[in-house]
Parts: structure tokens; sequence; C-alpha cells
């Protein structure tokens, strides 16, 4: 089996699996092995989890080019983006079922400053766990069933991710983190207060009821009390209620309010 072959066959994916290079050499299991690991010592595959991989650059020919105009500012914050973007891609195929939600969502949208970029943290019905590989670090923590909902489906890297819209986000990681959420915890959190008036409050405490959990339901009002203080204080307009749509979201996809878990394999983020 020739690497030329594994890239013409699984350059266009985001990642493969042993057993698809297995079926597709018709060689045996100690020879697909010892040539898997060949190329990944070489630095031609990543392994992004055990027995899952995909092609390093410049081998993998599923991502989608981006511009690279603009200040130095403006290419090395897309530059950030591209490469978080290929990792949200990865990230629902290393763990399926899962959407990515809290902080890396937050930081997605806009809502943290900082780089989060490569601390991908996504939400399963399975057990929690975490796999290092050299795309970053991604986290799975384990959600209810009955709260697996408000995701979006945005573009990155030019393919479909499943990530949790600005709202469900900051749901997800009141629930993870545990505790209560007064206003103080919340203004401690780092948000970004330029972004805060965008988030829609209704939608937010129509999640926090519909997840059926008094801790969530309060930690939502709580927010919309610390928003409002927030932005009559810096002057900075709250996002209009009522409209059951992310104001953020709305900006790039149509939020699906009513998703359900993804089965797995659905879609490139599922």
């Amino acid at each position: 089996m020739k690497f030329e072959e594994i890239v013409r066959q699984f350059g266009g994916l985001p990642w493969f699996d042993f057993e698809m290079v297995h079926l597709m050499s018709g060689e045996t299991d100690e020879c697909v092995h010892t040539e898997l690991y060949r190329w990944r010592q070489a630095g031609k595959l990543v392994e992004l989890r055990r027995g899952l991989f995909s092609l390093a650059e410049p081998w993998r020919r599923w991502v989608a080019g981006s511009g690279s105009g603009g200040t130095a500012g403006a290419v090395a914050e897309s530059r950030c983006r591209d490469s978080a973007a290929i990792g949200a891609v990865l990230a629902g195929g290393i763990y399926p079922p899962s959407y990515l939600s809290a902080r890396w969502a937050l930081w997605w949208w806009g809502l943290f400053e900082g780089d989060f970029g490569k601390g991908y943290t996504s939400v399963t019905a399975r057990p929690a766990r975490e796999f290092e590989n050299a795309f970053g670090r991604f986290s799975y923590a384990t959600l209810p069933r009955d709260m697996l909902f408000g995701t979006v489906n945005v573009e990155a890297a030019g393919r479909r991710v499943r990530v949790a819209s600005p709202e469900k986000a900051l749901l997800d990681f009141c629930f993870i983190e545990g505790g209560e959420w007064d206003a103080a915890r919340w203004t401690g959190l780092g948000l970004d207060e330029r972004k805060i008036g965008k988030i829609e409050c209704a939608l937010l405490n129509e999640f926090a009821s519909r997840s059926g959990r008094p801790r969530l339901k309060r930690a939502a009002k709580s927010f919309g009390r610390m928003a409002k203080a927030m932005a009559s204080k810096s002057g900075v307009a709250i996002a209009p209620t009522g409209a059951g749509v992310s104001t953020v979201a709305a900006m790039v996809v149509k939020v699906e309010v009513g998703a359900d878990s993804a089965k797995p394999g659905e879609g490139e983020g599922a």
C-alpha cells in the first residue's frame, strides 16, 4: 500500500479510521498497522484518537481556503479562526454524537475574549471523555439527553458543524460548571461586555424552562438582570426579545431550536 493511495482515497475526508484503510488496501491487519505507524512517525498522518486519523498538511484536501487580506491583526485573528474551524469539524467525528458548546462555543460567537480556539468543549449523552492531538484538546462533557437541543449549523472550513447557539452554550456552561449563578458570578466570568447585549434573554429563559431544571431557570433570570444592568450602565442595547432567534447566531445561521442529538455519522459535525 502506497501513501499516494491514502491521499487519493481519503484526502477529501476530514477523518478516516483503521477499518476504512484495511478494506481499501486488502492487506493484513499487521501490515496496515505498520504502514499507519510509519506515516504517523513521518508526520503525514495525525492520529485524532486511537484508530481514527486525519491527513496532515499539505496532503489534506477537504479544508476550504480562506482569504488572508487585511491588517496584521485581522490576518492573525483570521488564521486563529481558520485553525479553530478545522478542529471544530474534527470534534464531531472524534466522539460522536456530540456538538460544540460551553466555553469554546462562547468563544466562537465572540462572547469570550482571548484564545480558546484549540480547547474544544463539546457535549454528548455519552460518558465524559477527553482527547488531545496535534489539533488541540477535545473535551466532551455529559449532558442528559433531554438537554441536547438548541444547536445551530455553521460553516467551518467548508463543512457543516453543529454548535450550540450562544444562549444554549451559556446554559450548557452553567450546567457543566454547577452551582448557583448570581450576578456576581456572571460578571466575573469574563464575557465580552460589548457582546452581552446581543444575547436573546427571552430565548435563554425559554431554553432554561425547557430544561426543567430550577437552577438553570434561576441562572437565566440572573443573567438577564445582569445584562440589563450592564446595558443601562454602558449604553449597549439589549437584543430585542420575543423573536425566538438568537441575535448573534442569526448573523450567521438559522437557529434550530428544536434540534435533537444527531445520530452518529449524521453531517460533518454529528
